[in-house]
């Protein structure tokens, strides 16, 4: 019996390894000839799930930054986008305005006046028949064209004055007995005498502007910005602002011109056509035509020497505005404060020419001296007649001025302000602008007596 239980074990080893070599029934191999009996041993790597929740909250958060990133730079690029802008390309500013000085026209001597006459005597009959011609060529058509293209072209000239005329508005605020409140606005026309890329300065003429709390520049498009008081002439109410264009489009800022100033002189306005523009009637964007009737240098200013210019324009007595002539420059400041007595209601204006070396000052930041005399200049024949010597004739004295302080009377005549001779009252003005206030001036003048007249020297201390 031992001797076969041996070969009993060794026939079913071999019986299972053979069996363990073949394939199962319905079985196969895989692709790579291994047995599925032994796929036990096989291992798959699966991929992990996808969590979308959490993938949406990092795509909101991503989405938020970038917003929150982009919101910043923009926020940094509206700040400093004006700081580099200035540094790049700095923008002009304003200085102040100047005007070369004018010449009078030398009076003609009589040989000189008679030449003329004889000149013009030869060529009158030929003009005479020229006219008479085109009088007959021109029908009663042409000759209403002829009047509606006049009135046109002045109506362009008077248009294009509004690119440098401004309404200024003087704004105080108050409350009434019951304790309600109101607000007073005083309206005058303004011009714009200098420009730079962000700022203007405008000539007013208003005493009073300086008791307004707010003040106000409109442009011809509506367009209204604050201004403030650059320099202010006490005695004359002559003012010049400063108004910032930040606000305004780049269109108006581009329309907006300073005026041209032309002369005044009476041999260069006197009978010449003017148009009155700003307010001349009282209501913003009048226009009025008419012609210089008369000049006048005693206009009741002190310390000015202003020239008075009297139209055959009927005016408002709230008008304010400017006179210009057929080439648009400004020859006058419409006056509604020292309108002449004699003729109510007739527009009047101060001369642009005396004017402009105070524009020039207040221009500048700088303000005039005050002495406190109203002057005025005597004609030649009545010199003559009256004894009167050449100068300032002063015809008042303020009280309580460095004039009556320092004695000057009415009825004195001065000669020498200075070192410099007066000659006209306008010579006396223009000392006081060359001056500043506390300035010890020595002035040199001629005092009537029993005998003619007796020469003075004085000292004033300026205001």
């Amino acid at each position: 019996m031992s001797s076969e239980h041996p070969d009993w074990k060794e026939n079913r080893q071999e019986e299972l390894k053979e069996s363990a070599r073949s394939p199962q029934p319905g079985s196969k191999p895989d692709a790579e000839g291994q047995d599925p009996g032994i796929e036990f041993l096989q291992e798959e790597i699966k991929k992990r799930p996808l969590n979308r929740k959490k993938m949406m909250r990092r795509m909101t958060t991503i989405a938020v930054m970038a917003a929150v990133f982009g919101a910043v730079a923009c926020l940094f690029f509206l700040l400093l986008e004006p700081i580099f802008n200035r540094i790049l390309y700095p923008e002009e500013a304003v200085t102040g305005v100047t005007y070369p000085e004018e010449t009078e026209t030398e009076e003609m001597t009589p040989e000189e006046m008679l030449i003329n006459e004889e000149e013009k005597a030869a060529t009158e009959e030929q003009e005479r028949i020229r006219d008479e011609v085109e009088r007959i060529l021109r029908d009663k058509e042409k000759g209403a064209e002829a009047v509606g293209s006049h009135y046109e072209s002045l109506w362009q000239i008077a248009e294009e004055a509004r690119y440098y005329l401004v309404e200024v508005s003087e704004i105080s605020s108050d409350t009434d007995w019951f304790n309600d409140p109101y607000e007073t606005r005083g309206t005058a026309t303004g011009m714009i005498i200098a420009k730079a890329d962000s700022e203007i300065q405008v000539l007013v003429y208003s005493p009073g502007i300086d008791s307004a709390q707010t003040i106000q520049v409109t442009f011809f498009d509506g367009t209204s910005v604050e201004a403030s008081i650059h320099s202010k002439d006490r005695v004359s109410g002559m003012a010049v602002l400063s108004a910032s264009l930040d606000y305004a489009d780049d269109s108006v800022k581009e329309q907006l011109r300073a005026a041209e100033l032309g002369s005044s002189s009476s041999s260069t306005i006197m009978g010449q056509p003017v148009i009155a523009v700003g307010r001349p009637i009282g209501s913003p964007g009048s226009v009025v035509y008419g012609a210089v009737s008369s000049t006048s240098s005693n206009l009741g200013i002190l310390d000015s020497g202003f020239m008075q210019i009297t139209t055959d324009i009927y005016g408002s007595k709230q008008a304010s505005g400017f006179l210009i002539n057929l080439r648009g420059d400004v020859v006058g400041i419409i006056d509604s404060y020292h309108s002449r007595q004699d003729l109510p209601g007739i527009l009047c204006g101060i001369g642009i020419s005396e004017t402009k070396p105070l524009i020039e000052k207040l221009s500048s930041g700088g303000k005039k001296a005050f002495l406190g005399v109203q002057c005025t200049d005597v004609p030649a024949d009545i010199r003559e007649r009256l004894s009167i010597p050449e100068g300032a004739y002063i015809s008042e004295v303020a009280d309580d001025s460095p004039a009556m302080n320092a004695g000057l009377q009415k009825g004195d005549v001065i000669t020498n302000m200075g070192d410099e001779e007066i000659y006209v009252s306008a010579a006396l003005s223009r000392v006081l602008l060359e001056n500043e206030a506390g300035t010890e001036l020595t002035i040199t003048l001629m005092r009537p007596s029993g005998e003619g007249y007796t020469e003075m020297e004085i000292t004033a201390v300026l205001e």
